[in-house]
């Protein structure tokens, strides 16, 4: 049994997030579906992903990659440059703030799992429209968001551009965006996106 307990549900981005950073960090891990409701007194905002290991119990998935990157050898998910990894700390806080609230509301409204006034939803999808050539643009500079190799920020936009696909127009935005394309079209081939795809997606709200 792993000693590495995550709680949470795939779709969760930020869950898949923590789970890409298993993976590619070369942690045994054991994922124990949890949803918000469920989770109990693991967080007490009651909010997905947290992590078990030992007596460590932690939430908020940037305080989880954290304690990977400390505890755990395998990949890093930082540089060890301080200027280097300021800038993954950027791009990743950059991704988590500016683009993951509106994205992941936006995605759950257009799924039917929550239901949002149309002028709400509307927001959401022209924030999303006004952050994505923002990081297209990144990614043009260099081959990863935040420099040449794979970093915690790549670990944060993998799981919300992942969904854009499924919809008319966040395919649209993607299609405007080549870098973005290029760089998903590279970590499509990486053995942790492929470990943590899940297969069955909400469905479309109608």
């Amino acid at each position: 049994m792993a000693s590495i307990k995550i709680y949470g549900t795939p779709p969760s981005t930020f869950t898949r997030t923590v789970l890409l950073a298993c993976h590619e960090k070369g942690i045994d891990h054991e994922l124990v579906p949890t949803r918000p409701s469920e989770i109990g007194a693991l967080n007490p905002f009651e909010r997905i992903p947290a992590m078990t290991h030992g007596d460590v119990t932690l939430f908020e998935s940037i305080a989880i990659l954290r304690y990977f990157e400390r505890v755990f050898g395998g990949a890093k998910l930082w540089p060890d440059d301080v200027r280097a990894a300021a800038q993954v700390d950027q791009w990743a806080s950059a991704v988590a703030d500016s683009l993951a609230v509106s994205a992941v509301n936006y995605i759950v409204s257009r799924l039917g799992i929550v239901s949002l006034p149309e002028g709400m939803q509307q927001r959401y999808f022209e924030r999303i429209r006004t952050v994505v050539p923002h990081l297209d643009r990144q990614l043009g500079k260099s081959a990863f968001l935040a420099g040449d190799r794979l970093t915690t920020a790549d670990l944060y936009l993998l799981p919300i551009l992942a969904y854009f696909p499924d919809f008319p127009e966040t395919q649209a935005i993607l299609d405007a965006a080549p870098n973005c394309r290029r760089w998903m079209a590279d970590m499509a081939d990486r053995p942790s996106v492929m470990a943590t795809d899940f297969k069955a997606k909400p469905r479309l709200a109608a």
